[in-house]
């Protein structure tokens, strides 16, 4: 697993680092809405979902991978979400009922990727489709809706996958298939799998760890989050950090 691939307009290193990260224009949040029509009918799919539309609206039963089997309890998850700093809820809907959703976020302060509070520095922290909708293509119309959001572009966007919050039973694949799906998956919106010593992500092999570099990211910014790929000091000079 790669710690660097390049990327195209990186801003050269010898500009003094302030420069480096406020030489690229931030693009504003951009509101999008689609229609996917599919065999359970049509689902409308949103970005930005406010906290008052998420209030009005109700879950799906088949909810259950992040929630203990609770959607309610998923519910205000997302309107939390919605209304943190920078969040952003993209929701599934089959009429007023949400049936899939994607929640990106700044990273929590307790975890080192959110340590150092760096603005342009988000988390993938949940995508799932309700048991009742998969096979529908929500998935990929969500990641869709998400990443057509030029927003992104200048940001690094992480997410994990942990085993434990796979639907293993209902698919019927194994942790390894279920990662090279959820690799390739993500992967198709510039996600690609990194190393790194993430306890978490190192507790089992399959687990995923993915990272997105916007197109303009300053490469100032990718040194500051590769930093935090390897607490162990040894580990980060073998790697060139």
């Amino acid at each position: 697993m790669p710690i660097f691939t390049g990327w195209q307009g990186a801003i050269p290193l010898g500009e003094r680092e302030e420069e480096r990260d406020t030489a690229v224009k931030e693009a504003e949040p951009k509101k999008i809405a689609k229609s996917v029509e599919t065999a359970k009918g049509t689902i409308e799919i949103e970005n930005y979902c406010s906290p008052e539309k998420l209030e009005s609206m109700s879950i799906d039963d088949g909810i259950c991978m992040f929630s203990r089997h609770d959607p309610e309890r998923q519910k205000r998850a997302l309107i939390t979400v919605s209304k943190s700093d920078g969040g952003n809820v993209i929701v599934g809907a089959h009429g007023s009922k949400i049936v899939s959703y994607i929640g990106i976020h700044k990273p929590s302060e307790r975890e080192r990727w959110g340590k150092p509070n760096y603005p342009w520095l988000f988390e993938l922290g949940a995508i799932e489709v309700s048991r009742n909708y998969r096979r529908l293509g929500l998935a990929e119309a969500m990641l869709k809706v998400a990443f057509d959001d030029p927003y992104y572009e200048d940001k690094i966007v992480l997410t994990t996958g942990f085993t434990w919050h796979w639907d293993l039973e209902e698919t019927g694949l194994t942790k390894y298939q279920y990662h090279d799906l959820g690799a390739q998956l993500m992967g198709r919106y510039g996600f690609i799998e990194m190393a790194t010593d993430e306890p978490n992500v190192a507790m089992d092999s399959a687990n995923l760890f993915l990272v997105r570099v916007g197109k303009n990211v300053p490469f100032s910014r990718y040194q500051k989050f590769a930093s935090l790929l390897f607490a162990n000091e040894w580990e980060a000079m073998l790697r060139g950090w």
